[in-house]
């Protein structure tokens, strides 16, 4: 969990049978939320590089929420301590924070 002045992001790890599920949930804190149509994120691992996902041009809500999961087939790279580093785009501006997975199961 982790939040800056206009994000709080949350992500979510799951690990079964050497997948990782990331379940990656984002509200916008800001103003102006109706000018406020799509967005980017970018999601690293600041301990290995390793873990890395994201895209553009997602859609929050009427009420400035997102959620969605990203299946990703890997071997068990996520553990507890791992840091990750959130990086969130919109409408020109962004805004980068850290994360402590807290979700993960040790390696």
């Amino acid at each position: 969990m982790g939040e800056d002045k206009n994000w709080f992001s949350e992500v979510t790890v799951t690990q079964n049978d050497g997948e990782e599920t990331y379940r990656v949930h984002f509200e916008y804190k800001g103003e102006n939320l109706q000018d406020t149509k799509t967005f980017g994120f970018y999601v690293q691992s600041k301990n290995n590089g390793v873990i890395s996902f994201g895209g553009d041009d997602f859609t929050l809500n009427k009420e400035g929420i997102f959620f969605t999961d990203f299946p990703i087939s890997n071997s068990r790279l996520t553990n507890k301590n791992d840091k990750l580093e959130i990086k969130i785009e919109w409408n020109g501006n962004s805004e980068v924070f850290t994360l402590l997975n807290e979700d993960a199961d040790s390696k």
